[in-house]
C-alpha cells in the first residue's frame, strides 16, 4: 500500500472518494434508522440513548488502537482493518430483530448518532492519510473539501432510503423494512472495504519517539479541549434528532427523511463551496471558529420552531454551515502536527471526541423530560466549542515550536 510515485498516489485518491460515496448512503441510513426502529420496536427513549454509551466506548478504543497503528503500517492500511467493523456490524443488524444483535452490531459498526454526513468511524486515519500525502495546508483543505462534500451528496441516498419508509413498508411491513435496506447498506460498505484496499501513500518517516514529539503534544493540547466540548454537544444533540422530528411534528419516518435528504445536500454545497471558493481566500481558523458557533446557534433556534417546515429549514441552514467548516477544522487539525506523528495525533483527538460524545448517554433522559433540552444545551456546547476554538489556536506559534522540534515526550 506504499509508493514513491505521486502519479500512483494521486491517482489511488479516488479509490478513498468511492469508499466515502458508498459507505456514507450506507451508514447514514442506518444512523438514521437505528432510533427509529428501536422507537418501533417499543424500546424507551432512556434506553436507545444509553445505548450510545457501549457504542462509544468501543469507538474511542478502536480508534485509539488505529491510530497509533497507522504510524506504524501505514494509514491506508488501517483504513482497510477500520472497515471490517461497520461491515461485521450491519451483517448482525441484518440478520435478526434480537436486541443483542442490533446492539453488538450497532457497537461494532460505530453508529454512534453523529448523522451529520461527515460522520466516519474512520476519520481520524483519514485526516492522517491525508496530511501524510498532501503537505500544504490549502491543498489538504480541497481534498478535504471534495471529501466531505462527497460524503455528503451520496449521504443524501441515506435520506432517500428512509424516505420511502411509507410506501415500502405498507407491503413489506416496518421490520422487513429496516433489515432490507440495512442489508443493502451492508453492501454499501462491503464496497467500500473493497475501495480502499487500492489505496497507496506514501512511506511513512520512521517513528523517532514513544509517543509524539513534544511539538506535536503542545499544539495536540490546544485542539483536545474545543473538540471535546463540541463532541459532548454532538453527543447530547444528535442521536435522537431523528426521533425529534417524528415525535415533536407528528410526522413518519419517511418525511425525516426528507429532511435529512435536504440537510446532506445542503452539507454538499457548503463543503464544495468550502473548497472552491473560501480555502485560500479568507482567515481557515475564523471561518473555521464562526461555522461552530453558527451551529450551535441554529440548534437553539430549532429547538423552539413550532412548524416542521421551519424547523426543517433551520437544519438545513445549519448542516450547510457545517459543510463549510469541516474541511478547515480538518487541516487546521493536524497544522502544529510533526509528520511522523499523525496517527496518534488524529488517534488521540479522535479518542477524545469520542469519549466526550459518552453525553450521548444523557440524551435519553434529557429527551424524556422536555423534547428541547438536548438542542439547547447541546447547541450552547457548540456555540462556546467554537469560541474556545479560535482562542486556543490563534495564540499558536509555529516557530516557538520550532525550537523544540528534537525534544520528545
Amino acid at each position: 500500500m506504499f509508493s514513491d510515485s505521486t502519479e500512483i498516489v494521486n491517482k489511488s485518491f479516488k479509490y478513498l472518494l468511492i469508499s466515502r460515496a458508498t459507505r456514507s448512503s450506507g451508514l447514514i441510513f442506518v444512523t438514521l434508522a437505528l432510533p427509529l426502529y428501536l422507537h418501533y420496536l417499543h424500546f424507551s427513549v432512556i434506553f436507545i440513548g444509553l445505548l450510545y454509551i457501549p457504542i462509544t466506548l468501543f469507538n474511542v478504543f478502536l480508534t485509539l488502537i488505529l491510530g497509533r497503528l497507522g504510524d506504524k503500517i501505514g494509514y491506508s492500511r488501517i483504513l482497510f482493518i477500520g472497515e471490517i467493523f461497520p461491515t461485521a456490524g450491519l451483517l448482525l443488524m441484518t440478520i435478526s430483530t434480537n436486541i443483542y444483535f442490533i446492539a453488538v452490531g450497532a457497537t461494532i459498526a460505530g453508529i454512534s448518532g453523529s448523522a451529520g454526513g461527515l460522520r466516519g468511524a474512520f476519520s481520524p486515519g483519514m485526516t492522517a492519510f491525508i496530511a501524510n500525502n498532501y503537505g500544504i495546508e490549502n491543498d489538504r483543505v480541497g481534498k478535504l473539501s471534495l471529501l466531505f462534500a462527497t460524503a455528503s451528496v451520496f449521504s443524501v441516498f441515506g435520506g432517500v432510503f428512509l424516505s420511502t419508509y411509507v410506501l415500502i413498508e405498507s407491503i413489506i411491513g416496518a421490520v422487513l423494512f429496516y433489515r432490507v435496506f440495512f442489508f443493502i447498506s451492508f453492501i454499501l460498505v462491503l464496497s467500500s472495504l473493497i475501495s480502499l484496499s487500492r489505496l497507496r501513500e506514501y512511506k511513512r518517516p520512521k517513528k523517532t519517539t514513544r509517543v509524539m514529539k513534544k511539538e506535536s503534544f503542545k499544539y495536540l493540547l490546544r485542539i483536545i479541549l474545543p473538540n471535546s466540548i463540541n463532541a459532548a454537544a454532538i453527543g447530547i444533540s444528535m442521536p435522537l434528532l431523528p426521533l425529534f422530528f417524528e415525535l415533536k411534528y407528528h410526522v413518519d419516518p419517511s418525511v425525516v427523511g426528507y429532511v435529512y435528504t435536504l440537510a446532506y445536500a445542503s452539507t454538499a454545497i457548503g463543503s464544495y463551496v468550502s473548497g472552491k471558493y473560501i480555502n485560500g481566500r479568507f482567515n481557515n481558523l475564523k471561518i473555521a471558529s464562526i461555522a461552530h458557533v453558527l451551529q450551535g446557534a441554529l440548534f437553539i433556534i430549532m429547538a423552539f420552531t413550532p412548524f416542521l417546515f421551519l424547523a426543517g429549514f433551520v437544519y438545513v441552514m445549519r448542516m450547510g454551515v457545517a459543510g463549510i467548516g469541516s474541511p478547515m477544522r480538518g487541516a487546521i487539525n493536524v497544522r502544529g502536527i510533526n509528520k511522523e506523528d499523525y496517527g496518534t495525533s488524529t488517534a488521540i483527538q479522535g479518542v477524545s471526541g469520542r469519549g466526550s460524545q459518552l453525553t450521548s448517554g444523557a440524551s435519553g433522559y434529557l429527551f424524556d423530560f422536555n423534547m428541547a433540552f438536548p438542542l439547547v444545551i447541546g447547541g450552547s456546547l457548540q456555540a462556546l466549542g467554537g469560541v474556545l476554538y479560535y482562542t486556543m489556536i490563534k495564540s499558536w506559534r509555529p516557530e516557538n515550536s520550532n525550537k523544540i522540534e528534537k525534544t520528545k515526550v
